[in-house]
């Protein structure tokens, strides 16, 4: 059996690797704060970050059977005596599923973990270094976390729960995602600007929509601001609160989800992300790759699998930053499969780098016509256009020719008034709601009468 004091000296080792500016003290010795004794801590942790100390007690175990629940009991009462926020409990021999059960189902806002040396010394990793472009951030999951890096629709990563599957993290909900802000110089380039700026559509779904900056900070570790914001809405899977980091060239945002009582336990995994998340330069080389695909264009294969073939081509030309021979392969694969959403998505992105108003406005046109009764691709055009030089204006006339072709169809007609008053109302109020009063006549005449749009015709009234 391994010596309990060597035992010791590596589960040190590793804490020191995990967190080298923290203070660590082996041995240490706390008063309780419930008991009024004083308490024999193996490993303390202490570390300031966001503006707010964290304290970790770690426990080693050297015992030749698994930990069990009693086990777990009694560490819980402990972290809680000493008010620590997490407390790693380390076992020699392993532990049980009905350990691991009790430790990450416990309703207190304590962080708990429990692992064996070897999981110890893979601590960091499940981590992941999330990317857009050249940049990236390396994201560590918190205890008990994994880190998913599987992209997703809107999600760089994601993080939950470790022994569920995302899925599963979703329904509960109870699980964040990493997303970058690239700022843009003219407008959007601080994370003020930023919330303005996603104020104004996230507070449009519903009357009762609510948000509050809850705590700002410092890095201590890079020196660069933090905030977390607050955002409840009716319609919303759970509380959502983001975690913003201000780096040079992009802002960090990581979104947790998580259900009320689980609220200031996970703020706390939230906080270690924003800690222990730091930037990079991501220099992709996909060479090799868009080698290979092109071999692919060579065989005698359908025209379906080709546009597949260019579009993969044309993101992997995007992801290195090469913008023109990305835009030319989601060109060719269009031309091949003209109504795929996800490539006239991409290669809209792409103009929005280049910021091709004139392409970048006729690809809308071609967006919006593919599903003009859906107001997702009136989101998406919105969305784009606030990467470019796209003004209000450009939006509305764009969306008043889509009304000329649709004249007869009263839901086509009702979301180009609609989304034109939407964007309109900061420069134009007066024709925001001649046209707000048109898109709502329309929508009667259409949708049933308790349909979400007109709660937001509610709220773009009052505001």
């Amino acid at each position: 059996m391994t010596d309990w004091k060597d035992y010791e000296r590596e589960i040190e080792d590793q804490f020191r690797i995990l967190y080298p500016t923290a203070t660590i003290t082996p041995n240490a010795k706390l008063q309780g704060k419930f008991s009024k004794i004083e308490r024999q801590i193996d490993l303390l942790i202490e570390e300031t970050a966001s503006d707010h100390l964290f304290r970790v007690v770690v426990d080693a175990k050297h015992r030749g059977r698994p930990i069990d629940v009693g086990d777990i009991e009694a560490f819980i009462g402990q972290v809680r005596d000493v008010e620590a926020h997490t407390g790693m409990l380390i076992a020699l021999e392993g532990y049980t599923k009905a350990a691991i059960n009790r430790a990450h189902y416990d309703d207190s806002d304590i962080i708990l973990d429990v692992l064996n040396l070897d999981e110890v010394k893979q601590f960091q990793g499940p981590a992941a270094i999330a990317y857009a472009g050249p940049n990236g951030v390396s994201v560590a999951a918190p205890f008990g976390w994994i880190v998913d890096a599987t992209r997703r629709e809107g999600f760089l990563a994601t993080l939950y729960q470790r022994g569920v599957t995302f899925e599963e993290a979703v329904r509960t909900p109870e699980f964040m995602y990493l997303q970058f802000w690239r700022k843009d110089k003219k407008r959007v380039n601080t994370v003020d600007a930023l919330l303005t700026f996603q104020e104004g559509y996230m507070l449009g779904g519903s009357s009762d929509a609510k948000i509050e900056i809850i705590e700002r900070g410092i890095n201590q570790r890079l020196g660069v601001k933090t905030l977390i914001r607050r955002f409840e809405r009716r319609d919303h899977p759970g509380i959502e609160y983001t975690g913003f980091a201000d780096f040079d060239n992009f802002i960090f945002m990581c979104v947790l989800f998580t259900p009320t009582e689980l609220a200031d336990k996970n703020l706390r995994k939230l906080r270690f992300v924003l800690r222990d998340s730091f930037p990079m330069v991501i220099q992709r080389d996909n060479t090799a790759l868009i080698a290979s695909a092109e071999e692919k264009l060579k065989d005698n294969i359908s025209d379906a699998e080709r546009a597949v073939l260019l579009a993969e081509i044309g993101w992997w030309y995007r992801d290195m930053e090469k913008l023109e021979q990305g835009r030319h392969a989601l060109e060719e694969s269009l031309a091949l499969e003209p109504r795929s959403y996800p490539t006239v998505k991409q290669l809209l992105a792409t103009l929005t780098k280049l910021d091709d108003k004139t392409a970048a406005l006729d690809l809308m046109a071609r967006l919006l016509r593919m599903e003009p009764r859906n107001p997702t691709v009136f989101k998406d055009c919105i969305l784009y256009a606030n990467d470019t030089s796209i003004g209000p204006r450009d939006l509305a006339d764009l969306f008043d020719s889509l009304k000329q072709e649709y004249a007869g169809d009263v839901l086509v007609q009702a979301n180009c008034d609609f989304y034109a008053s939407n964007i309109l109302f900061p420069t134009d109020h007066s024709e925001a709601e001649v046209r707000l009063a048109k898109a709502e006549t329309g929508f009667r005449a259409v949708l049933p009468a308790d349909h979400q749009v007109f709660e937001q015709l509610k709220h773009f009234r009052r505001t």
